[in-house]
């Protein structure tokens, strides 16, 4: 795994983890009525999270696209 992969799973749980607890905290009955400031961040965490994780795996298959033409003789790809 990659640093950016990383950097994208622990903004990901960051946000989940968060956004339970503070769930939670207000209480079952007040979980629908908890559209706050706070709750808008950990939407925010969770949203940067999925948007680096993707970017990071978008890069990482690229690169080994990359990789795998530079192994393959060029006569190996021609019909």
């Amino acid at each position: 795994m990659t640093k950016w992969t990383s950097v994208g799973l622990v903004l990901i749980g960051l946000g989940i983890i968060l956004w339970i607890a503070y769930a939670l905290y207000l209480g079952f009955e007040d979980i629908m009525d908890a559209f706050d400031v706070v709750t808008g961040f950990v939407v925010g965490l969770i949203v940067i999270g999925v948007c680096v994780l993707a970017i990071s795996v978008i890069i990482e298959q690229r690169r080994g696209t990359k990789k795998m033409r530079k192994k393959i003789k060029k006569e190996d790809l021609e019909p």
